[in-house]
């Protein structure tokens, strides 16, 4: 009986691999109003914004990915320079759109609490309660190193949570820069006037 099983498996297998594959006719399309959705329609109402600029192509190559195990599932974690410190241990999360800066690391910049201005609006996602901001502030922000990099004044939301991170680095943040982030290579690219900048893991 296991070999008469083994032996339909494989026929089975070797249909499968003989045919093309299908292309399904039913769309499943269905589904509330996202909020990003909805920014977007406004935008198009209002005419806002315009063409997407200009870019040069960025990709990745094997070289990208030298010394990192296959297989990995790991999160694209960077150094950035913030104000006049290397930040380390700052997470790339595409799945947000704010900038977070965690107390801890506030603290150690050296900057002023009342500098910190009001932020109203309360924070999803981190952890399973609902997190109420400190606060947030501009603050300087360079990407990459020497004729390679980008200083951006990006608003920072900071919070007084445990958090394995420094900082979290949004879509917005991401979308300012131009980058390209493959978590495969775990690593980011963005175009400079230098030509493109890489930024790898930390």
């Amino acid at each position: 009986m296991e070999r008469s099983d083994n032996h339909g498996k494989r026929k089975r297998d070797e249909v499968d691999r003989r045919d093309p594959p299908q292309t399904p006719e039913r769309h499943i399309a269905e589904g509330g109003l996202t909020k990003s959705s909805h920014k977007r329609h406004l935008k198009d109402v209002y005419q806002v914004g315009g063409e997407l600029p200009d870019l040069p192509t960025i990709s990745f190559t094997k070289e990208d990915g030298q010394g990192i195990a296959p297989g990995h599932d790991d999160l694209v974690v960077i150094t950035m320079i913030l104000t006049n410190a290397h930040l380390h241990r700052t997470l790339v999360d595409q799945g947000s759109t704010a900038n977070i800066l965690f107390k801890p690391a506030f603290d150690k910049l050296g900057v002023d609490e009342k500098e910190l201005r009001a932020y109203p609006d309360t924070l999803y996602g981190l952890g399973d309660t609902l997190i109420k901001p400190l606060g947030f502030i501009p603050l300087h922000t360079t990407f990459g190193k020497g004729i390679k990099s980008k200083t951006l004044s990006i608003d920072l939301i900071v919070v007084d949570v445990g958090s394995a991170y420094n900082a979290l680095i949004g879509r917005t943040t991401l979308n300012r820069l131009r980058a390209v982030v493959s978590t495969l290579h775990l690593c980011l690219k963005f175009p400079t006037l230098e030509g493109i900048a890489t930024i790898r893991g930390d």
